[in-house]
């Protein structure tokens, strides 16, 4: 395999990624992507499903010098990074990328910051692998165009990206290294059950963690020299798990440095729900705003591209309602917010909720399917008990691409996340995060949560 072959380029790219080289606002973009990631695997780590998974998991692993968010006790690098990947989608709050559908900061963090820590890695270099795994992994997703029907975006290219960073991370510079990364990690795809997922069901929570671990393991392999036959991505990842298989977007940009930031198109959660409805939730909130109440509503239309109008079933559980149009448009108009405050099993079971959710209309209008993936179009009516109506739409949701959030809001977030959970020692672990760009450790981000566990009620 030569320098000349996508998966080369890539690799090239990959390997050369510089933290120092980089952009002052792509850096600021990454620090800010690790803050909401630590933030949004703390208040997961709250659920009982995964605190139960935790202790399951310390009965088998040894002591190691990694951190999983929650606990004050260290452990195995694999262990925690798959421990800490359950926890970071289980709110629907993680990142993402529109373009590359899915999520390559929540597949990326836990697995450098579990082998940074276990390393010793400098902070800097944990970053930059960081940003090295993200540029990567995007371009493998938009080179998919999306998965096959029935298979969820986890387990695909996250794991590639995961792969990627391992290699920046322990071979810096090894272009060979990262090209066996990207190919072996490609040749050994998972295929996720997209109904799993978009069901609600706690068994998703163990995909994004299975698939970080393994890309650590193939990562971790083929800087190892282990390789597979030659081609993998177009050959065995293009052809079982891509919907529209371009290569194009792999080398679109790849080079040292690299060339339009992937890192800067993607999106921050503003909503704990799947992406798909956040067209529709923030159409919501502008109605909210305006001073619409659920109590005065007789009647809601939603009007939606095919993507979200699929989620048109009134939830019975609050994982379900994460994906669910009705009930999360139900739970704003009636409490004023949607947020991980009101996404909570007591308000979605709520009389009331359920009253409102049955009067919400999913409607699929094909004249919004042109907006996706460029947006999450969405067009909201409400009809009030006196006769008036109230509409609102959406095109691009808040917190994505050239609509991102301000790095005050992006701490503010964090901020009230790891509030949640570990109360008054928030600002200092957020602090701990930001030092990783100015001298500070992984692992002396991991000792900080480690403390913070300890102490947190």
């Amino acid at each position: 395999m030569t320098g000349e072959t996508e998966a080369g380029v890539l690799g090239a790219a990959v390997a050369t990624t510089s933290w120092a080289d980089s952009p002052g606002a792509v850096r600021d973009r990454v620090v800010d992507l690790v803050a909401d990631c630590v933030a949004v695997t703390a208040l997961g780590s709250r659920r009982g499903e995964l605190a139960a998974l935790v202790d399951g998991s310390a009965a088998q692993a040894p002591e190691g010098l990694a951190t999983v968010i929650g606990s004050a006790r260290g452990w195995p690098a694999s262990t925690a990074a798959f421990l800490n990947g359950c926890a970071v989608a289980a709110d629907q709050l993680q990142d993402g990328h529109r373009p590359a559908r899915g999520h390559p900061a929540s597949h990326v963090v836990p697995a450098v910051l579990a082998l940074a820590e276990d390393r010793n890695s400098p902070g800097e270099e944990a970053l930059a692998a960081v940003l090295a795994g993200y540029e990567a992994g995007t371009r493998v997703g938009m080179a998919m165009g999306g998965t096959p029907d029935g298979v969820h975006d986890i387990g695909t290219w996250g794991q590639v990206a995961v792969a990627a960073a391992v290699a920046r991370l322990l071979a810096p510079g090894d272009a060979a290294a990262a090209r066996r990364a990207l190919e072996l990690s490609a040749a050994a795809v998972l295929l996720t059950d997209a109904r799993t997922v978009f069901a609600g069901t706690t068994g998703s929570h163990a995909f994004l963690g299975a698939s970080i671990q393994l890309g650590m393991s193939l990562g971790s392999a083929a800087v190892a020299g282990l390789a597979p036959a030659e081609g993998a991505l177009d050959r065995h990842l293009g052809a079982v798990a891509a919907r529209a298989w371009d290569p194009a977007p792999l080398v679109a940009g790849a080079g040292h440095p690299w060339a339009g930031y992937e890192v800067l198109a993607g999106y921050v959660k503003d909503h704990p729900t799947c992406a798909h409805l956040h067209g529709v939730n923030d159409a919501v909130a502008d109605l909210v705003a305006r001073g619409v109440r659920g109590t005065e509503v007789r009647a809601v239309e939603v009007r939606a591209f095919a993507g979200a109008a699929a989620f048109a079933a009134v939830a019975d559980g609050e994982l379900a309602a994460r994906f669910s149009v009705p009930t999360s448009v139900a739970v704003a108009l009636l409490t004023g917010r949607l947020d991980e405050t009101t996404l909570d099993t007591a308000t979605v079971t709520a009389p009331e909720v359920r009253a409102l959710a049955g009067r919400v209309r999913v409607v699929h209008d094909p004249a919004l399917d042109d907006g996706y993936p460029a947006g999450r179009p969405a067009r909201v009516r409400v009809e009030l008990l006196d006769g008036t109506e109230h509409r609102a739409e959406s095109g691009r949701p808040r917190g994505d691409a050239d609509r991102a959030f301000s790095r005050p809001d992006l701490a503010a977030k964090a901020g009230r996340l790891l509030g949640a959970r570990f109360g008054a020692a928030a600002p200092d672990l957020l602090a701990a995060v930001h030092a990783l760009a100015d001298g500070g450790t992984p692992r002396e981000l991991g000792a900080a949560l480690r403390h913070a566990a300890g102490g947190a009620r």
